[in-house]
């Protein structure tokens, strides 16, 4: 009964978010996906190894590859798993016995041993986490085989697992994506269109400056919905054009001032960092940086969504981070579009994703708009008891002890223990 409700609740929040796209008019345009950019030639899953038949590979494959209507295959360069709440995928035949031949043989074999690379046992960790998350966070229907497939990934994972030491010891790619130069590290001016990196985000005594909640997670619908389901630390950060003291006054203004206001010229970064197991089966924070969404306020909004290269990150590319102008609904979708030929076309654009929530008010001339600003208007997203949030400066450290506290009291991850431990 937990599991229902607390996937019901989920749902009604990113239906909530939906209905504010509906209703604003400048929003609309978020309800209507753009058509996917095909393909030229089939995908070649060799992610894990240059061999796409090595084992490694074919669990990859299995668990995230989707066919569409017109027979393309989708989910290679996906960060996350393209399944939702209504995916029979991995659930029914054929797929749900190829799971499990490919599972069974991994486990036969101790195929952990074939890879010793750190970053690629990190990343296939992440990578079946993400599915197993997904079976564990709902019973129905199909409940005997989400349990077959849940019990042969809690021993994968548990396999591939880092000692703590190598987990913090894994590359810092958002600083060496910075350090590429691949974009520009400030606003541009004179193309304001531009997407930038900041090359101070995570600096000390930069204006940017982190902001928590006081009581919980800051990002909680990100934190405790699917696709996420705490298996990432999501981290805001703000920066005033008034520098670093600007910045702390702002965040300040938010507890103090009944109407605060957002700064032509400022900027809001959510940034999501990647959550590992350890191989004594605790939570650590890892250096991987998944995802940057920045919104630059001039005094509109304009969204950018950096997402983390699966491939670039295991050759060791010096650029991990991909811009993104499309994207699978998978935080607000409504149901799977590979299996649904009612629903819209595949993906939607970064933009008119981002104004689906971040959009509720017009923008204040001059001052940008501070109810887009969710952690702190809480616009769809309601603290219990309609509470106000106390907002703080704070630290990655905090914020990942916040998400951890949650994630262990959460279903997908006492599921996952009670298997680790068999």
């Amino acid at each position: 009964m937990k599991r229902i409700i607390t996937l019901t609740f989920a749902a009604l929040l990113l239906v909530g978010c939906a209905g504010n796209v509906a209703s604003h008019p400048a929003a609309t345009a978020a309800t209507k996906a753009t058509e996917t950019v095909a393909p030229s030639e089939e995908p070649t899953w060799n992610v894990y190894d240059s061999n796409p038949a090595h084992i490694w590979n074919r669990v990859f494959h299995l668990l995230y590859s989707r066919t569409a209507s017109d027979g393309k295959e989708y989910g290679l360069g996906e960060l996350d798993p393209l399944v939702w709440f209504d995916t029979t995928y991995l659930l029914t035949e054929p797929s749900h016995q190829r799971a499990l031949q490919v599972l069974n043989e991994f486990l036969a074999t101790h195929a952990e041993n074939l890879i010793k690379n750190p970053l690629k046992r990190a990343m296939f960790q992440r990578d079946l986490w993400a599915v197993f998350d997904w079976l564990a966070s709902q019973t129905d229907p199909y409940p005997s085989q989400r349990r077959a497939l849940e019990m042969r990934l809690a021993q994968i994972i548990r396999r591939v697992a880092l000692t703590r030491e190598q987990i913090i010891s894994l590359p810092d790619n958002y600083a060496l994506a910075v350090q590429s130069n691949a974009f520009p590290a400030n606003f541009q001016a004179d193309n304001i269109q531009a997407a930038f990196l900041p090359a101070d985000l995570f600096q000390p005594n930069s204006p940017w400056i982190p902001m928590g909640r006081e009581g919980g997670p800051i990002a909680m619908a990100h934190t405790e919905a699917a696709p996420f389901f705490g298996r990432s630390v999501f981290l805001v950060f703000v920066q005033s054009p008034d520098g670093r003291t600007g910045t702390l006054d702002f965040i300040h203004s938010l507890n103090e001032n009944p109407h605060p206001t957002l700064a032509t010229g400022s900027d809001v970064a959510l940034v999501r960092r990647m959550l590992l197991i350890d191989d004594e089966g605790d939570l650590v924070l890892s250096p991987l940086v998944e995802t940057v969404q920045i919104r630059h306020f001039a005094p509109e909004q304009i969204f950018h969504e950096f997402e983390l290269d699966r491939m670039r990150l295991l050759n060791r590319s010096i650029n991990t981070l991909n811009l993104n102008t499309a994207l699978f609904l998978l935080f607000s979708s409504h149901g799977d579009v590979f299996q649904n030929p009612g629903l819209p076309r595949l993906q939607a654009t970064i933009p008119d994703i981002c104004r689906g929530c971040h959009l509720l008010a017009g923008a204040v001339v001059d001052r940008g708009n501070i109810a887009s600003i969710l952690s702190y208007s809480r616009a769809s997203f309601p603290l219990p008891d309609n509470q106000k949030p106390v907002l703080l400066a704070t630290n990655w450290e905090s914020e990942a002890g916040n998400v951890k506290n949650w994630k262990m009291n959460n279903m997908t991850w006492k599921s996952l223990k009670s298997l680790w431990n068999q």
